[in-house]
């Protein structure tokens, strides 16, 4: 059986003590204090690693929203990441996320946490302290921080206008890359595999990209390794078709009736100027012949 690994949100205490009562280990590690340093060095491993998978992003006042509410029991307000607008040049290329993104990752054991800083510690979704929730503009967070210094400081900073940012940590388990007609390389996110921590920032910073520039790196050199028939249509830098809405047949006026032949009803008039002057001539006397037949009383 393989050997196990540390949670997400396994502490390093609680990884020491699983790992060391895991019974693979026991039977592979029979002896305590070599069980105790592979432990170590799984976990020490496995922190690495995680670390090197971790991107941060950071979203400025207009799209950040951020503020205290005038409750009570005030609560810290605001957008961890909108969804569908392009970032500013992150190094090389931009960046949006795409809707759904998140649908994955809402549930995690998610940290409320200043400036990404652990020992500033605002609220966490397990305690029922941090709310988040992904709606049509983004991800959204309500955060209840605590009565402490930091909180206080916090709330007040927000207040006063002193901080006005918000930022995220993740991991991201989908993405697609793309060149536009411009030449600009462009990804989009379509799945985070890990939320970490939202909150407050006192610099909207530039976010770290390493993560992001080692997939953009990867996605190149298969790119240029791969014949063109092998790629997918986004791996080639290519727009994806526009799909055109379906044309709704119409249908065919019917045929007007024939018109049915006029009546032959000047069949016989004369056509030529000789028939025409005799017929005028003609029906000149006839009318001559009319005036004296009802002069006579005929």
């Amino acid at each position: 059986m393989p050997l196990p690994k540390p949670h997400d949100d396994e502490t390093h205490d609680d990884w020491m003590n699983r790992c060391m009562g895991s019974d693979v280990m026991q039977d592979e590690y029979p002896d305590d204090d070599q069980r105790l340093a592979v432990c170590e060095s799984i976990w020490s491993k496995e922190q690495k690693m995680s670390r090197d998978k971790v991107e941060r992003r950071v979203f400025a006042a207009d799209d950040a929203e951020l503020r205290v509410t005038n409750d009570d029991e005030p609560q810290i307000v605001g957008y961890a990441a909108r969804f569908g607008k392009w970032s500013e040049d992150l190094g090389g290329f931009r960046e949006k996320i795409k809707a759904g993104a998140f649908d994955g990752v809402v549930g995690d054991d998610v940290r409320c946490l200043r400036n990404h800083n652990p020992d500033l510690l605002l609220g966490r979704t397990a305690a029922g302290t941090l709310v988040i929730n992904a709606n049509a503009k983004g991800l959204k967070f309500l955060n209840t921080p605590p009565n402490t210094v930091t909180g206080r400081e916090t709330m007040e900073s927000i207040r006063r206008g002193d901080i006005t940012g918000c930022s995220f940590s993740f991991r991201v388990a989908k993405d697609e890359w793309h060149e536009d007609k411009a030449g600009r390389v462009e990804r989009t996110i379509l799945e985070f595999e890990r939320l970490f921590d939202v909150g407050p920032v006192t610099y909207p910073a530039y976010p770290d990209t390493s993560v992001a520039t080692r997939s953009l790196e990867a996605w190149k050199a298969k790119r240029e390794a791969s014949p063109p028939d092998e790629l997918t249509a986004e791996e080639r830098g290519e727009e994806p078709p526009v799909e055109e809405p379906p044309t709704e047949e119409v249908a065919e006026a019917p045929e007007a009736p024939a018109e049915a032949p006029a009546m032959e009803e000047h069949a016989n008039e004369p056509t030529s100027p000789a028939e025409i002057i005799a017929a005028a001539e003609a029906a000149e006397k006839a009318r001559a012949r009319a005036a004296v037949d009802k002069q006579l009383g005929l």
